[in-house]
């Protein structure tokens, strides 16, 4: 099982403290251990594998946990994100 934080910015202009800040708050609320950090900066209206998310959607394995600050980060539009929430359900793994 891995622990994965997933950040992405739109713009060089935003940083990624704030939401990495979330994520280790969370994960250390809940006993958690991040594993490993997904930080890109790029629009989510890129093609999913386009970005280092259809990467990491593509590696899960069985019982990981992908942490983002905001549902938000994954997808621009619901019908997005819920396509990406069905892969990892799929993948059995938690978001």
């Amino acid at each position: 099982m891995a622990v994965i934080g997933y950040i992405r910015v739109s713009t060089d202009k935003q940083n990624y403290k704030h939401q990495r800040f979330e994520i280790e708050e969370y994960a250390k609320n809940q006993g958690l251990k991040i594993d490993d950090w997904i930080e890109e900066t790029i629009s989510s209206r890129k093609a999913l594998k386009n970005r280092k998310l259809g990467a990491l959607l593509e590696n899960l394995n069985e019982n990981d946990i992908l942490i983002t600050c905001e549902i938000s980060r994954l997808g621009r539009s619901l019908l997005e994100v819920m396509r990406i929430l069905e892969t990892c359900l799929s993948k059995n793994c938690q978001v």
